[in-house]
């Protein structure tokens, strides 16, 4: 890493922390990831090299921690959550751009819902979900849920789809920062849910929301 030259605590926190790619890292582990794979998945931009050279840093500046289940944030590490949550808080109200078209990501987005689960409201038996975003390519993508989890598939793995959900991905995404109220995709026909009335009813109850979501969004 890279110093400042300066005993100011910003500056010192930055040379920890303002490497590119750390704190997405850290978010990372925040959201309950453990493994190697599953941290690279959350961040698909960074190269498997880059990765392990950032983990390495974060190890040895005290912030992650490594044991035989993987990485995990050490109390410093932790102490970071507040500080995750302004960042997300300030994005959210002050950055200009707003969500742009780069910044749209299915496999991104799938996998942060599937990792905010409320397990109770989950369905006992298997229950294969299909999206479609209208806005994208026809590729379909896949959630399978079974009580306690919630598990991202490429292919149906042959279990019958039980829900079929198109749907605008901007507007989708937007709902997940909590920019719309789910009435609002239903109300404005930017997502279709096909199936049994009681899933659709009970589908966005499967998930307890975006983690850094600003608390007046």
């Amino acid at each position: 890493m890279s110093g400042y030259g300066q005993f100011c605590s910003i500056a010192r926190a930055l040379e920890v922390l303002g490497e590119r790619w750390s704190l997405l890292i850290v978010r990372e582990l925040l959201l309950g990831e453990r493994r190697f794979g599953d941290v690279q998945r959350g961040i698909p931009r960074i190269s498997k090299t880059m990765l392990s050279t950032r983990l390495k840093e974060l190890e040895r500046a005290g912030v992650i921690a490594r044991d035989d289940d993987g990485y995990a944030l050490t109390e410093a590490g932790l102490a970071l959550t507040p500080l995750l949550k302004e960042l997300g808080g300030w994005a959210a109200h002050w950055d200009p751009r707003g969500l742009l078209p780069e910044h749209l990501d299915p496999d991104a987005l799938l996998w942060d819902l599937h990792r905010r689960l409320v397990p109770e409201n989950l369905p006992a038996a298997p229950t294969l979900v299909e999206f479609r975003f209208t806005d994208r390519d026809p590729k379909p993508y896949y959630l399978l849920a079974r009580r306690p989890d919630v598990t991202v598939c490429d292919e149906d793995g042959g279990h019958p789809v039980a829900l079929h959900i198109e749907a605008n991905l901007d507007a989708l995404t937007r709902y997940w920062l909590g920019e719309v109220s789910w009435a609002h995709l239903l109300r404005e026909h930017l997502i279709t849910l096909t199936g049994p009335s009681d899933l659709r009813r009970a589908f966005p109850t499967w998930f307890s929301g975006y983690l850094l979501a600003a608390e007046s969004a």
